[in-house]
């Protein structure tokens, strides 16, 4: 059972890469290609197609130019631009080692830098795309490509060997790429819940002023407007049936009672979300089934242990035992159970529900963000359940999620405690 999930932020769910970062790398790569070509041509005596190498590292200089000219240093490149331009690296550095000696040249293995570097910042589509023309750029080398630069006649590789170095090329790009793309999709999940989590818990704090300085104003109001109050129940008296001014010192007393009966629901309500900054675990757990008006699932707390601690009122606490008693009340047949115990080593909140319970599949995975339909009953991403968990596990709380014995769901929130506290 997994509740719903919260909107994310759109700037969080486009991976992408700067225009900075793409520029200093591919800065780099051209001087380390150019470095090389020195060498070899100057340094060794080597010879290889000089025009065409001048070429495709012209290619790559006047790309970097026109994204230095074109673009703020600020911005992103996503979609189907970013993996164009990845895509062009990996082109040019396939036409230089076209050029010098394909799959035989040592440096054909930076052939899966483009790829890792798509994995780190693109989507899984993207990356897929990437590995599959760098293999095709592999097998082209491979087939076609100009005999390594040699003084004399290049060595003569065995066909076993190449066969040898395409594979292991081509595992290596699949490999790396896939394992770095897991990585970082994960990486970039955990990040978008977590800022979700940190949104959720600051609007819930800014509700919580909201509602005390609602409660302040309406306590401070209260004193003029009962002098208001008062001076229109004396001109009612005075001047009841007077035909100038009766009706309207009438509406004005209707008024101020009105006025009167909007602040006192305002304070009353303000004093209800948060009126102890300390309450008891049974207290937390009466105020936490009050919140929901579901007449289909009623909510019951159960008698309550012996020694139950005095707890910090905190919205973590509260926010996070909301989400799940809203995810229990969604799937249960006819009831939830809200528990506590307390013993010398731990205290603990148990939510229980006499539902279909958790599919074993999705057990293990929960409190992890986005688990997908696929796994999800209700067809969520299992956000809220990540959420709540995160939120309990910052009061210090160990959250576990079973099965009962007898079907329906349950979930464990436990806290250890100092035995020389009493409270948490």
């Amino acid at each position: 059972m997994t509740s719903a999930s919260p909107q994310i932020p759109a700037a969080l769910g486009q991976p992408g890469v700067r225009v900075r970062t793409l520029v200093l790398i591919r800065w780099l790569a051209i001087g380390g290609q150019s470095l090389t070509f020195l060498v070899v041509g100057l340094g060794l005596g080597f010879s290889f197609p000089y025009f065409g190498v001048a070429c495709a590292l012209l290619s790559a200089v006047l790309l970097n130019l026109g994204l230095v000219y074109l673009y703020p240093r600020t911005a992103r490149l996503v979609g189907t631009e970013a993996l164009l331009h990845l895509a062009f690296d990996l082109v040019q550095l396939g036409v230089l080692l076209f050029l010098t000696g394909g799959i035989n040249n040592p440096f054909v293995v930076l052939a899966i830098v483009p790829v890792t570097v798509s994995a780190t910042l693109l989507t899984r589509r993207a990356t897929v795309t990437l590995m599959a023309v760098a293999i095709a750029i592999l097998l082209i080398l491979w087939a076609w490509a100009e005999p390594l630069p040699w003084d004399g006649e290049p060595p003569a590789m065995p066909v076993t060997y190449e066969v040898a170095v395409f594979a292991s090329l081509a595992f290596s790009i699949i490999f790396i790429s896939g394992y770095v793309m897991q990585v970082a999709l994960e990486a970039r999940r955990w990040q978008q819940a977590l800022v979700t989590t940190q949104a959720v818990l600051e609007r819930e704090t800014k509700m919580s002023a909201l509602g005390a300085l609602a409660a302040a104003a309406a306590h401070e109001l209260g004193g003029p407007l009962g002098t208001i109050k008062l001076i229109a129940t004396d001109l009612k008296s005075e001047l009841e049936g007077d035909p100038d001014f009766g009706a309207d010192v009438e509406l004005l007393a209707k008024e101020a009672d009105r006025c009167r009966s909007i602040l006192q629901g305002i304070a009353s309500r303000s004093e209800r979300e948060a009126p102890f900054e300390r309450v008891s675990i049974r207290t937390l757990l009466r105020e936490i089934a009050d919140s929901f008006n579901d007449p289909r699932v009623p909510i019951r707390v159960a008698e309550a242990a012996q020694g139950l601690p005095v707890i910090e009122h905190s919205t973590e606490l509260k926010h996070g035992l909301l989400n799940l008693v809203d995810n229990a009340v969604r799937f249960a047949d006819r009831e939830v159970v809200l528990a506590a115990t307390a013993d010398t080593d731990q205290v603990a909140i148990y939510v229980e529900d006499d539902g279909p319970g958790f599919p074993s599949d999705l057990l293990p995975h929960l409190g992890e963000p986005y688990l997908g339909p696929s796994r999800s009953r209700g067809g969520g991403t299992g956000l809220g359940v990540f959420i709540a968990t995160t939120l309990l596990e910052r009061t210090g709380a160990r959250v576990r999620f079973r099965n009962r014995t007898r079907g329906g769901a349950r979930v464990e929130i436990t806290w250890h405690q100092n035995p020389e506290e009493d409270d948490l």
